[in-house]
């Protein structure tokens, strides 16, 4: 396809970028769409500033002038009213006359206060953003960028990176706890293999009063894990292993190990022998149980996980994500039985791939 843009626009001279059998109108739509797709990092940007500069914070619970926002979150008059007129017109803050508040939905979920708080997850999503913009570099050699390492070189980098983490999985927890069919009349005990802030722990041991559980996690998570434990109250029922599954054993005499987000991270030669640490770590008759995003035959779809191995390849040097036949296969090497799945509500997403351990 060819084109000669008008200078004004973008857009094509009429007869100049028609497709044999396409209709120019067609052809506009094609390529408003491409544009829109290229322009997504403005929203985005607006959004993570928001965010970074404190905005939704200065406007929670009232209304205020672009000048008192700047001098709340310490920046320029007219780079914040850019920015507030910005948001505004997305539909994140509201303006009356001169004066900006937050909207119901930014009030609950992007101040920091709010009860469905993503101010953490959306720093995070800011630090991905950064990464993002390295990715044909990433692409063309195979290696994470130099650049996408300097993220996680500050002292409380995993501090903010586990409770960001914490973030995204309190909401969905509980429903993958409810999802899980266990024993109630007797105790059990649940190995949470790298399972970092611990959150489908305590959602577990909410739900069922004999549970306990490990965090298996590495020891510069440890700190973090064991906080936000202290905090849920439950230190008493879950408690913090520090270690490293890829060289360690995970220990015995567990009858559930969730193995949650974490396969995509490993080589494919450690996604299989985890499983296998895993098996040895299991009572006859326990149950693994994983969650990752995981690829249909063709590895192109679904595409929330084709996009998400490009985030792996961002972030790791060795990890990638697989399909359920990869899993399926490692699973029964390893000596589990066939694996089944259980359907996880719409809103939480993916699925449950769950094994047994055969009894003797």
């Amino acid at each position: 396809m060819t084109g000669i843009a008008d200078g004004r626009d973008g857009r094509c001279v009429p007869g100049t970028c028609a497709v044999p059998g396409t209709s120019e109108e067609t052809v506009r739509q094609q390529r408003r769409y491409l544009r829109e797709m290229a322009r997504g990092y403005r929203r985005a940007q607006i959004l993570l500033s928001c965010v970074e500069l404190g905005v939704f914070d200065a406007l929670a619970g009232r209304h205020a002038t672009a000048a008192e926002v700047a001098t709340a979150v310490k920046a320029d008059g007219r780079g914040i009213e850019l920015l507030l007129n910005a948001a505004a017109a997305l539909g994140l803050l509201e303006k009356r006359a001169s004066r900006f508040s937050n909207t119901a939905l930014t009030e609950t979920c992007l101040a920091s206060g709010g009860e469905g708080s993503m101010v953490r997850s959306l720093r995070l999503e800011s630090a991905f953003y950064r990464c993002w913009g390295h990715l044909a570099e990433a692409v063309r050699t195979d290696q994470v960028p130099e650049e996408n390492h300097r993220d996680e070189q500050p002292d409380d980098w995993a501090h903010n990176f586990v409770y960001a983490l914490y973030d995204m999985v309190r909401p969905v927890a509980p429903s993958i706890a409810e999802a899980l069919t266990l024993p109630e009349d007797r105790p059990l005990h649940v190995l949470d293999v790298g399972g970092g802030h611990g959150g489908y722990s305590l959602a577990l041991a909410r739900r069922y009063p004999l549970l306990t559980a490990t965090v298996f996690e590495m020891p510069r998570v440890v700190p973090v894990a064991r906080k936000i434990i202290a905090q849920a109250g439950l230190a008493d029922r879950v408690s913090v292993q520090a270690g490293d599954f890829q060289r360690e054993e995970l220990g015995r005499g567990y009858d559930v190990a969730l193995v949650l987000g974490v396969l995509n991270g490993e080589p494919p030669e450690g996604r299989s022998a985890l499983i296998c640490k895993v098996f040895a770590a299991l009572n006859p008759g326990g149950q693994i149980v994983l969650r990752d995003f995981v690829l249909d035959p063709d590895r192109a779809s679904p595409p929330e996980a084709a996009l998400f191995a490009l985030q792996v390849l961002l972030a790791t040097d060795v990890g990638g994500l697989d399909t359920s036949v990869d899993w399926a296969g490692w699973l029964v090497a390893a000596g589990f039985t066939p694996p089944h799945t259980i359907a996880l509500p719409v809103r939480v997403g993916s699925t449950l791939t769950v094994a047994l351990k055969p009894t003797l």
